[in-house]
């Protein structure tokens, strides 16, 4: 593949699409607000805007081409201002292949590489057909298969490599589980965004008194919380489809030296996740799936979507938490379980209740003079302490040789497991509160996306937390490598 290629002309319209996708929130905003534009300039300008984005899109298809020459893939693109982007084989983490609906009504798909140093977004080959992203994609892994430069691969080692060693497959029933108990709703905020600019025409006085006439006996308290209660819904319900969207027909592999995830119901992606670069295995069980025993299974990779801080790779949208252990003994054998050894001290105990209702102390009071009905806020308080509760009863640390296991709780509970090579730093930290009765919080951070992914078990006893930070400290050498000691 030394000469180069262009893409499918598919892909000057992939580019006006994903710019409106990027957009989306903003533009639904200037819409409500062109609206009460009456001489309608407001939509002259978006449909010459929508006409620059198509005519930059087909000139960008145009001057973009690709090629893998000698130990690199090579990108040239630009309009104006040239740019030559060069990725050596070496670097390359990930590729991905992603069917967008687009692509798939021209039998196309979008192929994405990824890189240590270099953001995704420029290393993406927007419309080309399965069979040019699979001999790309072949291409590209020679060199990390071990494959000489020049040399052809033997179809019986080709073939080796591609073997499936395990499966697993979301059944449908599970789907929909998922579906049900995402608690994902930071669709709310878009929501809110979206129709603030209009609240001030649709909340005015005759819609009071509109709304009073259909619904007798209710007051300007019911009403908010009506409002709150369906703005709750409608975001359930958007999460709902999201995941069906994301999670339909969702297929994990495992070959000899990577998991191979696809997905998606609309836009089918596939991506690539090399053994090499997993830095960490998360369990996650949120509020609403952890008391029917059920979780979500992340990996933390570096370098996957940089473009992105912290961002995970989902192994298992939806699992039994029974069923965690015989899924890492399948795909990810190195990661253990070891047994939890280190726990919170009863004197952390009541440190666990208080924290998280330290913020009341001024949110108490301020609530309590605003509002008719404000004193109800002291109800937060013995929710808060639950929580507390069970943030000192699920946090503890189990190590065995090579293997860390820590699991606390925000809301929702994670359970972490990292091998020590790949933790990138660790800290034992302690404020003057926790140094009267002994007590340090301890953390490490692996490598995830564009930065890094911090877990941390807050409150234990400084023996336990020395034991930690001698563990994390070991290395051929004898000598610390990762930890950090800080006095907060």
């Amino acid at each position: 593949m030394s000469d180069f290629r262009k893409q499918h002309p598919v892909a000057g319209i992939s580019q006006v699409i994903d710019t409106i996708k990027q957009n989306f929130i903003t533009l639904i905003i200037l819409l409500f607000i062109g609206s009460t534009n009456s001489e309608g300039y407001f939509l002259y300008f978006l449909l010459a805007g929508l006409g620059i984005s198509l005519v930059g899109g087909i000139f960008g298809w145009w001057f973009f081409r690709y090629r893998v020459f000698e130990d690199e893939l090579q990108i040239e693109k630009g309009i104006f201002v040239k740019k030559k982007i060069y990725m050596s084989k070496d670097r390359i983490q990930m590729i991905d292949i992603t069917e967008g609906l687009l692509q798939r009504l021209f039998g196309l798909v979008k192929l994405e590489v990824k890189t240590a140093g270099g953001g995704t977004e420029s290393a993406t080959i927007s419309a080309i057909t399965r069979e040019e992203a699979e001999e790309l994609r072949v291409e590209l892994r020679k060199t990390r298969n071990g494959a000489v430069e020049g040399e052809e691969i033997a179809k019986g080692e080709e073939e080796a490599q591609e073997k499936v060693l395990g499966e697993w497959k979301l059944p449908s029933k599970d789907l929909v589980y998922a579906a049900f108990t995402s608690g994902n709703f930071g669709l709310i905020a878009s929501i809110l965004g979206a129709i603030s600019g209009q609240l001030g025409e649709l909340i005015n006085e005759e819609t009071i008194e509109y709304i009073y006439e259909l619904m007798p006996g209710f007051n300007n308290v019911t009403i908010y919380i009506f409002l709150i209660l369906g703005i709750i819904i409608i975001s359930w319900f958007l999460s709902f489809l999201g995941v069906i969207f994301n999670y339909t027909d969702f297929h994990l592999k495992k070959t000899e030296d990577e998991l191979i995830i696809s997905r998606g119901l609309i836009e089918k992606k596939q991506i690539t996740v090399p053994f090499d670069r997993i830095q960490a295995v998360r369990f996650e069980e949120g509020v609403l799936r952890q008391p029917f025993g059920f979780g979500m299974i992340y990996v933390e990779s570096a370098g996957f979507d940089q473009t992105q801080q912290g961002r995970s790779i989902v192994l298992a949208p939806f699992i039994s938490a029974s069923k965690f252990k015989p899924f890492l003994n399948e795909f990810l054998a190195e990661y253990s379980e070891p047994e939890y050894t280190v726990r919170p001290p009863k004197k952390a105990f009541y440190r666990y209740l208080r924290r998280p209702n330290y913020f009341l102390i001024f949110l108490i009071p301020i609530v309590w003079y605003l509002l008719t009905y404000g004193w109800m806020s002291l109800l937060l308080i013995p929710l808060l302490s639950a929580l507390g509760w069970l943030r000192y009863k699920d946090a503890a640390i189990g190590m065995d040789q090579e293997v860390l296991r820590m699991r606390y709780r925000t809301i929702s509970r994670t359970t972490a497991i990292a091998k020590r090579n790949r933790i990138q730093n660790a800290e034992l930290t302690e404020n003057p509160f926790q140094r009267r009765k002994g007590l340090k919080n301890v953390s490490f951070t692996v490598a995830s996306g564009a930065g890094g992914m911090q877990f941390e078990v807050k409150d234990l006893d400084q023996t336990d937390g020395m034991k930690i930070y001698s563990w994390l400290s070991e290395s051929d050498s004898g000598k610390p490598e990762v930890m950090n000691y800080k006095n907060k």
